[in-house]
């Protein structure tokens, strides 16, 4: 077992590595898979759930767990030596969690997951896995169902109403139908093109706007989020809440996103969209130090756009149901 301090080199936030191996043998398998566990609240029988994730197959399991932890790693890691407990020295949010497990991760794909989502190992078969490989999108969702076996709703089309951004949650129906972003951020994501988009925007601490901030960008950039009926799983406790109330992190999403053109094969931010963001920010000085510092941003990646948010939302197609 080893225990190697170190820091994420994207967001800087420290952790300790716990238990496992740092080898990189898994990335060089074809078909090579990471389990990347999220925890939140309490599970009782963390050693058979951790030996039922062992029984998956999967390459490499990576647990990210919050500073304040309930319970003794050490021991864990010990019982469990296939797995990587990253111990996060303060608090974070989910979306840098999954960036920091990206960083660490030895395979092609991974596979993110809660504490509190129950998958067979008849879900991770070759064949889907293979089958996720060809597809090679940049995340591929699940079909997830309540404790009662109902479905949840797991395909997100973005919309707009009276100017105002909305999504339409949608049964999956069949394959290939398009999210606008992984629900609850579970899915199996490409590492390779996860690594491509910046991943998940540390500044947006809501996990509601996060998630939909990576989801246009991505959509804008030119990857796609797909979903595959064949990957199942259910919670094992009540589907959390979403709380989509526009706050802080909803201007930052409306500048890096809604305010964005694409023209002439480029991404750009006009400063006529200043004076809307400004009402949105409240502090003149403050809004226009944000604003200029996406304007920054988006001057550097003006070529990575393909289009932009409004014909993203324009162009969807939502199926007949």
């Amino acid at each position: 077992m080893s225990t190697i301090p170190t820091t994420s080199k994207r967001l800087r936030i420290p952790y300790t590595v716990v238990g496992g191996t740092r080898s990189n043998r898994s990335r060089q398998r074809p078909g090579a898979m990471t389990l990347l566990l999220l925890n939140r609240g309490g599970r009782l029988f963390k050693s058979t759930f951790y030996a039922d994730l062992e029984r998956l197959g999967v390459s490499e399991i990576l647990s990210v767990e919050g500073p304040a932890v309930s319970y003794d790693i050490e021991t864990l890691a010990r019982k469990f030596p296939g797995i990587r407990f990253l111990v996060l020295h303060e608090a974070a949010t989910r979306g840098e969690q999954i960036n920091i497990g990206m960083d660490e991760a030895h395979s092609d794909h991974v596979f993110v997951i809660w504490n509190d989502l129950k998958i067979t190992s008849a879900s991770l078969s070759s064949r889907l896995v293979e089958r996720v490989r060809e597809n090679d999108v940049l995340c591929t969702v699940p079909l997830i169902q309540n404790q009662k076996l109902e479905t949840v709703p797991t395909v997100m089309a973005p919309a707009f109403y009276n100017k105002m951004l909305k999504e339409l949650p949608i049964q999956q129906t069949a394959d290939g139908m398009m999210s606008l972003y992984p629900t609850d951020y579970v899915g199996i994501y490409s590492r390779a093109r996860f690594m491509l988009t910046g991943g998940f925007d540390h500044s947006l601490q809501s996990p509601y706007w996060q998630k939909m901030d990576f989801g246009f960008r991505s959509y804008m950039w030119g990857e796609k989020i797909c979903c595959n009926t064949a990957l199942r799983m259910n919670y094992l406790g009540e589907v959390p809440a979403e709380d989509t109330t526009p706050d802080d992190s909803y201007k930052y999403f409306f500048l890096k996103n809604l305010s964005i053109r694409f023209s002439a094969d480029t991404g750009t931010l006009p400063y006529s969209r200043f004076l809307e963001y400004w009402v949105k920010s409240g502090g003149f000085f403050g809004a226009l130090r944000e604003f200029k510092k996406a304007r920054r941003w988006v001057e550097i990646n003006k070529f990575r756009f393909k289009r932009d948010a409004r014909s993203i939302t324009e162009l969807w197609e939502v199926p007949e149901v």
